[in-house]
């Protein structure tokens, strides 16, 4: 009997966390891809260093700081995985900023592009930066200087600052307190960060202009150097649910107090004065292990505004006109949905619909109610636009705004602000758990009586995401998928316990366990000498009583194949343990989001879609949703889904026993996101046919019979 638990079948958390990110880092690396994309991947992997900082680096210290063992499932300390983390970070940043300034800086300057990065670039241009320095920054830069009534200031979290080392001259006032270190803290709030020069595509960071005029700033001083720095604090906090009375309340006050929070990444550049460096040592009391040195403009997150305001479709990747589906178009979505289910795979197909139902909810005089979770949303959604416009037209709105959504607390909190000013009533999410189901009910007022329409989904209610991240929609009106909805509705603005769940399974309830007894029914299918296969979809894989449970079914003789796209603690390929699992993670244009699930189910198929990755954060801390999806049609679609990606031979890794990944490759180029899309524009076209051909596309799906 294999010990499933042995720590050398699992790989590091982190460590995998960090592998995603140098897959992502190869994109930039590609020269097949257009620069601006390149440009685009390096801004997306220094984004998810900076949240790996803030929440993951900054638990494990915690960790190592009270002496705890930890919990990663592979047994490393933490003082062990922070050491493999900082030399993953420094090798990836050694080839972001190679990637930067030796190969896609020039690429620039072929299309005629300058990005003037360094201060020697800017030398030149110093009469016209004068000007703009004189009539744009000037005015808006405040001198933090330290001395006996000014104490070390509190610089915020994510912020640029030029750390100015300064010494008085012989004409200071003697009145004057004499200082030697300053702070200024960029504004990239003027034009944004990088300052265009008129007439010209040459783009410079605004920082550098401060710098070269920073003596104007210090009067009566001389300035001895100055170093542009940038801190990264801890934005890991919980909520205590026996002394918390409002949640709101609670969470507002846990953003205001985020730039006391600890340091957890000192950033600076490579050249700091000695001096400088010691006092922010010593006032930020950051260790040498989370200070790292950048030769070069820091933060290259920022670079995403660069790759939105060049407006260069020849630089960019060829644009995909999303396909607005043909069973939606001149149909009354009502109507639409009451007639069969109808699944939707953005950003190939249109978002519109999603947003079109509920415009039409909230317009419609016989939707009497409509029920929404809200995780993230774009600053500018309609969608919640639209559920104002529903209360103020005297419907009965109900939203379950998770303020707790990280990162995403101040927009939500907004929003729930404007939601209940137009008469909504909304629910801050449950304390200790998060809401990150996506689950939308109508319900409308028929001649046959009372209908609930329900749309649920592996993705955010974000238009704006919607058109890059890859998800499904899914609507229906299925009465007793409509019942399971309206009891999860009931649990989470009522507290009220589901007797008995129809179709629908829910985290923290019992929704591990049901993938659990799907993993276990195909381990008995192929112990019994049946055929067994599992084939499953999501972002991460962490869970170890389910990595456990698919080692048991390999073990048996289950076929599985894994398509994950980030983290996974699952060692693959291991002799009589995981032979029969193979896991692959897709990398490329758009960032690979749903969690789709497949049983063989001895020949009768189930496919699942679900909010929930197959992580313990999802199954146990979180409000989640797995449905299925029933209808030929729609069972067909996602095969046809898997099946396009599983031979992609162009974005595809493979992961190896020994945690390295290999890039797949062949003869015959498969891209699967060109072949997704050239697949759902030949699927629209054929229903298109076939309605015209005999008067309706598919047979209407009919309700599922318990």
């Amino acid at each position: 009997m294999k010990n499933l638990d042995n720590p050398q079948y699992y790989f590091n958390r982190e460590w995998s966390r960090l592998d995603f990110d140098e897959r992502v880092l190869y994109e930039a690396g590609e020269d097949n891809n257009p620069v601006l994309e390149r440009l685009k991947f390096l801004a997306i992997v220094a984004s998810n260093i900076e949240e790996f900082f803030m929440v993951r680096v900054a638990a494990l210290k915690k960790q190592k700081e009270v002496g705890s063992s930890g919990t990663s499932s592979d047994l490393r300390s933490p003082e062990e995985q922070l050491a493999g983390i900082r030399e993953r970070i420094l090798r990836m940043l050694k080839r972001q900023y190679s990637l930067l300034y030796k190969e896609i800086v020039p690429e620039f300057k072929k299309h005629g592009i300058e990005l003037l990065l360094d201060l020697k670039d800017i030398e030149g241009y110093k009469d016209v930066l004068q000007s703009y320095f004189e009539s744009h920054i000037k005015k808006v830069l405040t001198p933090i200087s330290v001395g006996p009534t000014h104490p070390f200031p509190n610089l915020n979290t994510g912020k640029i600052y030029l750390a100015v080392e300064i010494s008085s001259s012989e004409e200071s006032v003697e009145l004057i307190e004499k200082s030697k270190l300053s702070f200024v803290q960029i504004p990239t709030n003027i034009q944004g960060r990088f300052i265009r020069i008129q007439d010209s595509d040459k783009y410079i960071p605004i920082e550098n202009i401060v710098k070269l005029f920073i003596s104007e700033i210090y009067t009566g001083y001389k300035v001895k150097s100055a170093s542009i720095i940038r801190i990264t604090r801890d934005a890991d906090f919980s909520i205590d649910s026996d002394e918390i009375s409002d949640l709101l309340t609670e969470i507002e006050e846990h953003i205001k107090r985020m730039h006391q929070r600890n340091v957890v990444k000192l950033e600076v550049e490579k050249n700091i004065s000695p001096m400088v460096l010691k006092t922010l040592v010593k006032q930020t009391r950051v260790e040498d292990d989370y200070i790292y040195y950048i030769k070069g403009i820091l933060n290259l997150n920022d670079l995403f505004e660069i790759y939105s305001r060049i407006n260069n479709s020849e630089l960019k990747d060829k644009h995909i006109t999303p396909i607005y589906p043909y069973d939606f178009r001149n149909r009354d979505i009502f109507e639409l949905i009451r007639e069969k289910d109808c699944i939707l795979y953005h950003p190939y197909h249109s978002y519109d619909p999603v947003v079109e139902f509920v415009e039409r909810a909230a317009e419609d005089e016989d939707v009497l109610a409509i029920k929404l979770t809200l995780y993230r949303t774009s600053d500018d959604s309609s969608i919640v636009k639209a559920l104002e416009k529903a209360a103020q037209n005297g419907k009965y709105v109900t939203i379950l705004d998770e303020l707790k959504a990280r990162f995403d607390e101040k927009r939500n909190i907004q929003w729930a602000r404007r939601l209940e000013d137009a008469g909504a009533h909304v629910i801050y999410g449950i304390v200790g758990l998060k809401t990150h189901a996506k689950a939308l009910l109508v319900i409308r007022r028929e001649k046959t009586g009372i209908r609930r329409y329900i749309h649920m989904a592996t993705g955010n209610y974000n238009e704006k995401t919607a058109r890059l991240y890859t998800d499904f929609s899914f609507f229906t009106s299925d009465d007793y998928i409509g019942e399971d909805v309206s009891m999860l509705f009931n649990l989470l603005t009522g507290f009220s316990m589901p007797t008995q769940w129809n179709y629908l399974a829910v985290a923290p309830l019992e929704l591990r366990n049901r993938f659990i007894s799907l993993i276990e029914r195909e381990t008995e299918n192929a112990k019994n000498g049946g055929r067994a296969r599992i084939i499953a979809k999501m972002n991460s894989l962490l869970d170890k009583s389910i990595v456990k449970a698919l080692y048991a079914a390999s073990i048996a003789g289950v076929k599985i194949e894994l398509i994950v796209r980030g983290i996974c603690a699952l060692k693959p390929g291991i002799k009589g343990v995981s032979d029969n699992i193979k896991v692959r993670s897709i990398v490329g244009r758009f960032l690979e989001h749903p969690r789709i699930y497949y049983f063989y189910n001895g020949g009768d198929e189930e496919y699942y879609l679900s909010s929930a990755d197959w992580m313990t954060r999802n199954l146990d801390r979180r409000v989640e949703i797995l449905f299925p999806v029933r209808g030929r049609d729609e069972c067909n679609f996602i095969k046809k889904i898997f099946e396009i990606q599983i031979r992609d031979n162009t974005n595809q890794w493979i992961l190896n026993s020994d945690g390295t990944y290999e890039l797949v490759g062949g003869k015959s180029k498969h891209d699967s996101f060109s072949e997704t899309y050239e697949f759902i524009g030949e699927y629209e076209l054929l229903k298109e046919k076939e309605k015209q051909k005999y008067g309706k596309t598919f047979e209407p799906v009919k309700n599922i019979d318990k």
